[in-house]
């Protein structure tokens, strides 16, 4: 099959029978939903219904590039897709090389499908594709898997994704890490550990054709020129090329961002400090294949103290941020925090935020030592984070509980625990201020995949007087830039989640849509179709993104999540940031869902996507799909008048 930057070919790896087979990419479908998130959408739509159990063996892992992997602009991000424990999609991406050597070996998309009896793992080398025992490598920390895989293959540069212990014990919200230090896919991690996958090596040696090769290197310059220090209209590209995430420490606390005290606070003191952090804990910056920040990513050693010779790489500022919400002021902890995360395949998230609400309940006197294992689980004990880590990790006493997330413990705990959850359709916040930005708070309460930032990245709206003169825009970007107003932020949203959905599609790295390249996707679309040569317009570029947003809400609906899913806690929606002065959310997050509902074509009432919407969008067998289902009849005419 003769394509520019697709390869045209999907693996298959069935780890109940050890059967291998490679099949053709549908040209169409590639066209239709680009790739990486929105190509394996497609896939996990049809193959996994509502009648699979997440732990089904029906439940299918799927590993997606785009038609840009491979090139500089796809910065070898890769999509992971499962059905999530909790039901909805389970996406998720990451960086670093693995990716781009899926995309050399020849392969758009990885689907692994049905339950090993054992522990196993996969080796991919351009053709050859192997499943091996894993008994060796089962119980291992993800470090360990990488080391002995590599040694074992003799491959050079192979590249490894794996589960740790927290995959392995099925730990809630577990993520995969890919060549150590890299992660994605909250909730993969625990599938993947369910089907007794261990890891998956992969090395290629292919390369990625383009269309038209002067066109796309002119594409790609224009690209570059928004990442130049000297002439960026970007204001966040010279700190983040010197500083990387750590330059938010500072900006967080000091807007009442920061969630301290599981979000009771916005102002954690002594202040965070990105100085003193980059001083004492980083050693050199380290970037992915081919990032153009020369230090998006940083290598962080513990010098000295009880954790000394912890070392690892950064690549975001999350896991810092959980200092606050746990009210710890030691930095060695956090950052033994983050090494046992990345050695684990722990989520940052489900781990600061559990243990967070755990702190707040004992506090609060809802549980007691007794509960918890004997451990003082006070906000600021840092020893006390570090032990429950270790039991989340065994699945041990109280950490078996909290193993299974926010959510499931607060069930039950009950004793009004459940006022105290930081999260969304079950799944942990990742540490969006939403009573300060209410293009925040929407976003988070329509994600189809629980809360996830980087479907409506950047959590800022764009800057109006900073916008090209000549560019046509679905929004008013002076109401979308009052940030805790209520008015077009249905619009924003929208179009937030359109044109990212395009990205992570193609893909690159959602770190670059700032600036410009975050309203102005004419360069997006010239490096698209230089790339394919599919000679789309910018009408028909967005529609592929507003195309996958539908696709993922009709997959969730089938699930049967509805309007009332999509909110955010009620921390947010009733109590104030005292020591910043700002108001909860309130009554404007429902005037947000109907105005994004509106613009989408959903029905107001329930969130369902209405027949017309889906069939205008070329989705006439997911409309099928639905009317046999009787999801349609829910629709009452005149509800959404």
């Amino acid at each position: 099959m003769s394509m520019h930057g697709w390869m045209g070919r999907v693996l298959r790896v069935d780890l109940a029978t050890g059967l291998v087979t490679k099949e053709e990419l549908n040209k169409d479908r590639a066209r239709d939903f680009i790739g990486c998130r929105g190509l394996s959408a497609a896939y996990l739509y049809d193959e996994v219904g509502p009648e699979v159990d997440p732990f089904d063996p029906g439940n299918k892992l799927i590993f997606a590039t785009g038609p840009l992997e491979g090139t500089p602009i796809g910065m070898s991000r890769l999509g992971i897709l499962t059905k999530h424990p909790n039901r909805f999609m389970g996406e998720g991406s990451a960086g670093g090389h693995w990716g781009a050597e899926l995309k050399f070996a020849g392969y758009d998309l990885l689907i692994v499908e049905n339950k090993a009896d054992r522990p196993v793992w996969v080796l991919i080398v351009d053709d050859k594709v192997e499943i091996h025992d894993a008994s060796h490598l089962w119980g291992r920390n993800t470090r360990e898997k990488n080391a002995i895989i590599r040694q074992d293959t003799g491959v050079e540069g192979i590249q490894v994704a794996s589960v740790g212990m927290a995959g392995e014990n099925r730990v809630f919200g577990a993520k995969i890490q890919f060549t150590v230090d890299h992660s994605g896919g909250k909730g993969c991690g625990t599938i993947m550990g369910d089907k007794n996958l261990a890891a998956i090596a992969v090395k290629g040696s292919n390369m990625v054709t383009v269309a038209d090769g002067e066109g796309f290197l002119q594409a790609y310059r224009n690209f570059r020129k928004t990442f130049d220090l000297a002439t960026t209209r970007d204001a966040f590209v010279p700190s983040w090329s010197f500083n990387s995430a750590n330059m938010l420490l500072e900006l967080f606390n000091e807007n009442g961002w920061v969630h301290a005290y599981n979000a009771q606070r916005g102002l954690f003191e002594p202040g965070l400090n990105d100085v003193d952090y980059l001083d004492k804990y980083i050693v050199r910056p380290e970037s992915g294949f081919c990032c153009p920040y020369p230090a998006c990513g940083r290598r962080y050693e513990i010098k000295e103290g009880p954790f000394a010779g912890t070392a690892g790489d950064e690549r975001e500022v999350g896991y810092a941020q959980s200092a606050p919400i746990l009210g710890i002021r030691s930095y060695p902890h956090i950052i033994k925090f983050r090494d046992m995360a990345a050695e684990a395949g722990l989520d940052e998230d489900h781990i600061m935020y559990t243990i967070a609400w755990a702190m707040e309940c004992y506090e609060r006197g809802i549980i007691n030592k007794t509960d918890t294992d004997g451990i003082e689980l006070r906000f600021g004990n840092a020893e006390a984070f570090i032990t429950m880590i270790n039991k989340i990790i065994r699945r041990e006493g109280f950490g078996d509980l909290l193993a299974e997330g926010v959510a499931e413990a607060a069930r039950r705990v009950g004793k009004g625990s459940e006022r105290f959850t930081l999260c969304i359709k079950g799944k942990e916040l990742e540490r969006m201020p939403q009573r300060n930005g209410y293009q925040m708070a929407l976003g988070l309460a329509v994600s189809e995949g629980g809360p996830d930032h980087t479907r409506w990245y950047p959590p800022y709206p764009p800057n109006p007087k900073t916008l090209p003169t000549d560019l046509e825009l679905p929004f008013d970007p002076f109401k979308a830039f009052q940030t805790r107003n209520p008015d077009d932020k249905g619009r924003l949203v929208r179009w937030m989640y359109d044109s990212r959905a395009i990205v992570e599609s193609l893909p690159s790295c959602v770190y670059m849509i700032r600036g410009t390249l975050s309203v102005d996707f004419r360069p997006w679309l010239a490096l698209y179709n230089t790339c394919t040569g599919e000679g789309c317009d910018l009408e028909q570029f967005i529609a592929k993104g507003t195309r996958i947003v539908n696709l993922e809400r009709s997959y969730i609906v089938r699930e049967g999540f509805r309007r009332s899913d999509d909110t955010i806690p009620r921390r947010m929606l009733e109590e104030p940031v005292k020591d910043h002065n700002i108001p909860p959310v309130g009554e404007n997050l429902d005037i947000m869902l109907d105005q994004y509902y509106e613009v989408r074509g959903w029905d107001k009432a329930t969130a369902i996507p209405k027949e017309e919407t889906l069939r205008g969008l070329g989705l006439d067998s997911v409309a099928d799909d639905l009317q046999r289902r009787g999801i349609f009849a829910e629709i009452k005419e005149g509800d959404d008048a």
